[in-house]
């Protein structure tokens, strides 16, 4: 059969052959359909991948295995995707950060996840906060591209008794120090993990306040401790639980428990190292004993996932899990 061509035939079609007397009918599969979601999902991919420039007509056609018709006819043009994944990247940071006002206390909670989102999708961070035209004054800025000024000043006046112009000082300074450690981390010039940054963002809280609160010179009367972290109020299950579950990894796999591929370990040990005192590398040095599975259900346990989570997560029974951290204890010890 000559002159034949696919796509003129539609999504479903089939065509007849002859061959030695038998006819038969060969039928053609389905294409994959290209839907809006998935070109937004793609880019968003490369965007993280990449950064912004890396987002073309040409590199999403690739990713897709399609040409370019099929993206224009979702969104007319390149900038209309590239607008529409700084939309979904802006939903990610806002639904994201809003979860650290449930730490406690909630300001520091809400630093603490902004930080992380910075830390753990540096793009995506660097997207949303470059400003495509000037805003006037440092303060336009904030309110215009870091955003919950009013859930941080209720979150200060709940916790520290700020109100007014003290209030708005207080959330004013610790923003800035809070997107300088953040363009520090996203534009490579440093490594920030969670604790570290919990603990740099409480000493500054605890500064501030007590230049606002002139005369005193007695923290723990303006900043209660709450619990026993490494900034000395959010505890680290509360860090771990609630920031680093937000990875979007991690997500994946305690919604759907599945057998995590080698290639998805290198973003584990990624939130891992930013996420503890540890990393794969000095635990090797400090306990040369220490294989390659020992590190994996270390960092499994670290990030709190059950025994049957774990089984599932490594692809062997839930007893070899429980002998593997019996091992792997006896090593630490």
């Amino acid at each position: 059969m000559t002159g034949y061509n696919p796509k003129t035939l539609g999504h479903n079609f089939r065509f007849f052959y002859f061959c030695e007397g038998h006819y038969g009918t060969i039928i053609m599969a389905r294409p994959v359909s290209i839907t809006k979601d998935r070109i937004l999902a793609v880019a968003l991919d490369i965007v993280r991948k990449g950064g912004s420039g890396s987002l073309t007509a040409r590199s999403l056609s690739a990713a897709l295995g399609c040409g370019a018709n099929a993206l224009f006819n979702s969104f007319g043009s390149i900038q209309g995707i590239r607008d529409a994944v700084k939309a979904e990247a802006r939903r990610l940071y806002q639904s994201r950060v809003s979860a650290g006002f449930s730490l406690n206390p909630p300001f520091k909670g809400f630093g603490m996840a902004f930080l992380w989102f910075a830390v753990d999708e540096p793009q995506l961070f660097s997207l949303i906060m470059d400003a495509s035209r000037p805003t006037g004054t440092f303060k336009d800025y904030i309110d215009t591209f870091v955003g919950f000024k009013e859930e941080c000043l209720a979150a200060i006046g709940t916790s520290f008794g700020l109100r007014g112009s003290d209030a708005q000082q207080l959330y004013y300074q610790m923003i800035l120090v809070a997107l300088g450690l953040a363009h520090a981390c996203t534009r490579g010039g440093s490594t920030l993990s969670i604790p570290q940054a919990s603990e740099m963002l409480g000493k500054s809280a605890r500064a501030f306040l007590m230049v606002i609160r002139a005369g005193a010179d007695d923290r723990e009367k303006f900043i209660p401790v709450f619990g026993g972290g490494p900034g000395g109020d959010v505890d680290s299950y509360a860090i771990l639980h609630t920031l680093t579950g937000q990875n979007h990894l991690l997500q994946q796999l305690r919604t759907t428990p599945r057998y995590i591929q080698d290639n998805e370990w290198a973003e584990l040990e990624r939130v891992f190292r930013n996420s503890s005192n540890h990393t794969p590398e000095s635990l090797r040095e400090a306990y040369p004993g220490l294989t390659k599975g020992d590190i994996r259900i270390y960092i499994l346990s670290h990030f709190q996932f059950p025994v049957s989570e774990q089984a599932i997560l490594l692809g062997i029974s839930p007893t070899s899990v429980t002998k593997a951290r019996q091992r792997l204890k006896a090593k630490l010890q």
